[in-house]
């Protein structure tokens, strides 16, 4: 990849005039491995105002996890909502995010266990997915992943301190977007139980001698199938025992 710039350049463009990159116009932007496409999301994010979280997935309990900066003017209460007209698509998908109470740094252990316990708080999410690009899904990975993993916003629900006996690996989970049932049911996380992206996380954090600042949201994948707004509605969901979130498209 010999031009990160110019691709960071316009998908912050894409965000801010909600048109679409077509991807066949691309030539040397494209990045060429994984570590080309971190570098894009932390150019795009500098121009977009900082970070107030990571999202973090993985495709299986075995796969190797991978990572996007969450834009802090991007991040919102359920109370507040979203605007339909700040996206060129409007996706959803119900999460769990968790924090830290203090800082994340060199003070804390690398070892999964100890970071796991170190959690403080955990919340009910909605991720709104969106793409910079026109044909997706059907978009080259790494494009996705410099593209900040097709993250539109996110919507913060419930909080409640963290329980590390709750069943996170199959919780039962509802959600509705108006009279649309999306999912009910026992809901199986992609990545097994979903804290040991929050391990992975704080160890590549502390490996790059970087930190995560207390109350960073990290969220950490979708328990439900990816559903498409049509239009203004209400946002519904409930992780049983957990928590619910209810947050208004407008």
């Amino acid at each position: 990849m010999t031009h990160p710039q110019e691709l960071a350049a316009r998908l912050v463009q894409a965000r801010r005039t909600h048109t679409l990159i077509d991807p066949g116009s691309l030539g040397a932007e494209k990045p060429t491995n994984a570590d080309d496409a971190y570098l894009v999301q932390q150019l795009v994010l500098a121009e977009l105002g900082g970070c107030a979280g990571y999202k973090i997935g993985a495709g299986s309990p075995t796969a190797v996890p991978s990572c996007s900066p969450l834009p802090a003017t991007k991040v919102f209460g359920a109370a507040t909502g979203i605007r339909q007209s700040d996206y060129a698509r409007i996706g959803l998908e119900l999460e769990i995010a968790f924090s830290f109470a203090e800082d994340v740094d060199h003070t804390l252990s690398e070892q999964a266990d100890e970071v796991i316990d170190a959690i403080d708080t955990m919340s009910v999410v909605v991720e709104i997915v969106d793409s910079r690009f026109e044909s997706w899904p059907e978009v080259d990975p790494l494009l996705q992943l410099a593209d900040l993993q097709n993250n539109g916003a996110f919507v913060i629900g419930e909080t409640r301190p963290y329980d590390r006996n709750f069943d996170f690996s199959m919780p039962h989970v509802s959600f509705y977007c108006g009279d649309h049932s999306i999912f009910q049911g026992k809901a199986q996380h992609p990545a097994g139980d979903p804290r040991r992206l929050i391990a992975w996380l704080v160890a590549r954090t502390l490996e790059t001698g970087h930190s995560i600042p207390a109350r960073t949201i990290l969220s950490t994948g979708s328990y439900t199938p990816f559903y498409v707004a049509t239009g203004p509605g209400v946002v519904r969901g409930s992780i049983e025992g957990f928590g619910k979130i209810e947050f208004e498209i407008k």
